[in-house]
């Protein structure tokens, strides 16, 4: 996955975690799932540009000091190493998803893309408080149907 994707589906689940280490955690593991899937990343600077995109937007939206933080921190710690591996400072990566069981290539990023918005729309989400067993917004009064 794109390093910001990793970031962003990171702090959705991170966002429901009980601890910021316990958010990293998580978002360590997310890491090793997305990377399983087919998908198209990019060259070190798009990428770091997106990243930092994505982490300013979950700082931005949850607070920097937030789970979801955390969670998408640990979501983009894996991809350091492509990063050192880029500027030559490491021969061999070492995460396990990095060295055989990759999803394979693809030249599309819809599917990326959408699991962005998704998972970004659920950290607004929860940013906000979540929503009532009625679907109404935490705080909302509810009205009945034809009360002005």
């Amino acid at each position: 996955m794109i390093c910001a994707v990793h970031a962003i589906i990171a702090g959705a689940v991170g966002a429901s975690a009980r601890s910021r280490s316990r958010a990293f955690i998580a978002g360590v593991g997310t890491h090793l799932l997305a990377d399983l899937a087919p998908h198209r990343d990019f060259s070190p600077p798009v990428e770091l540009l997106m990243t930092a995109a994505a982490l300013g937007a979950i700082g931005g939206v949850s607070g920097f000091n937030s789970a979801a933080f955390a969670g998408a921190i640990g979501g983009v710690a894996p991809d350091i190493e492509n990063g050192l591996a880029a500027l030559g400072v490491l021969a061999e990566p070492c995460f396990p998803t990095h060295r055989g069981a990759h999803g394979r290539r693809t030249p599309g990023v819809l599917a990326q893309v959408a699991i962005s918005a998704v998972a970004f729309g659920f950290l607004v989400r929860h940013a906000r408080g979540g929503a009532r067993a009625d679907g109404a917004p935490k705080g909302h009064q509810a009205s009945c149907p034809g009360a002005a």
